[in-house]
């Protein structure tokens, strides 16, 4: 294919889709409208069309009723705003107020005190997780080591020996604060 082709293809083209868009934007001349002010109905002539439909006297000699339109909008002189009547069934918004009321914000709980006892159940709870994570964490090296992976096995061997001495931490802290819980259900 040759040059001129490549150009000329894509450019009739485009001309063409312009002329299109040109013809289906543009208006097409002034619309007549009869003395009362609507447009005139379509009518068909028998010349034109083959198969003509033949509509009764009466039907062509009524002439449509004009539809109820919404109330007018009137624009106001001042500033260009729209101020449309207001209907039946409208419900009028309420005017902005300058200064609203202070909104009532329902009242803080205070802060629930940190017992001995609190901080004895948050310590099991986390010792719970922490034995999980070991469990898992043993598991994984496993079969680290199973697949030949010695590198990963490694890895996972450090971070094993990391949450074990933190677990060990953990079971010192909690056995401290059972005797300072049972201590503080006593007193109470």
């Amino acid at each position: 294919m040759n040059n001129r082709f490549r150009f000329l293809l894509p450019l009739g083209a485009a001309l063409l889709l312009g002329a299109a868009l040109m013809l289906h934007f543009l208006p097409t001349g002034p619309q007549p409208t009869t003395p009362g002010g609507t447009p005139p109905s379509p009518s068909v002539s028998a010349a034109s069309t083959s198969t003509a439909v033949s509509t009764p006297a009466a039907v062509r000699a009524q002439r449509p009723e004009p539809m109820k339109s919404e109330p007018q909008a009137v624009v106001s002189e001042g500033r260009g705003a729209t101020v449309v009547p207001i209907g039946p069934g409208d419900v009028v918004p309420e005017p902005e107020v300058a200064n609203p009321l202070p909104q009532q914000n329902e009242p803080i709980e205070p802060e629930k005190p940190q017992t001995a006892e609190w901080k004895h159940g948050k310590l099991v709870r986390i010792t719970e997780l922490m034995a999980r994570d070991v469990e898992r964490l043993e598991e994984e090296r496993q079969a680290a080591e199973a697949s030949g992976n010695k590198e990963e096995a490694k890895r996972l061997a450090v971070q094993l020996s990391r949450h074990r001495a933190r677990l060990e931490r953990l079971h010192e802290q909690k056995a401290a604060l059972t005797g300072q819980a049972s201590h503080e259900k006593v007193t109470q």
